[in-house]
């Protein structure tokens, strides 16, 4: 596993916020579970529905994340062939 230091700014940021809604997730959620256990009568529907809320978001992050880099490393594969290949068409590639 590659160290922080190493790693570029882009992909700690990503960290940075799903640590930042996981843990949201698990505080909230634990919240939710103790208080349906020393508080049933208390509705917690709306608070379940941003716990979901923000799972979402992680999701969405997540795969923005990986359909970017996926782009970057395809962009920089076809660029080394073209440099390795001159003569070929880009579609043929």
């Amino acid at each position: 596993m590659a160290r922080l230091r190493d790693r570029p700014t882009g992909e700690l940021m990503v960290l940075m916020v799903a640590f930042t809604v996981c843990g949201s997730v698990v505080v909230g959620g634990g919240a939710i579970i103790v208080l349906a256990v020393f508080q049933p009568s208390v509705d917690t529907s709306s608070a379940a529905r941003n716990i979901a809320d923000l799972l979402n978001t992680l999701i969405g992050l997540l795969a923005g994340f990986l359909a970017g880099r996926t782009d970057s490393n395809i962009t920089r594969m076809r660029e080394q062939q073209l440099k390795d290949h001159p003569d070929q068409r880009i579609d043929e590639l």
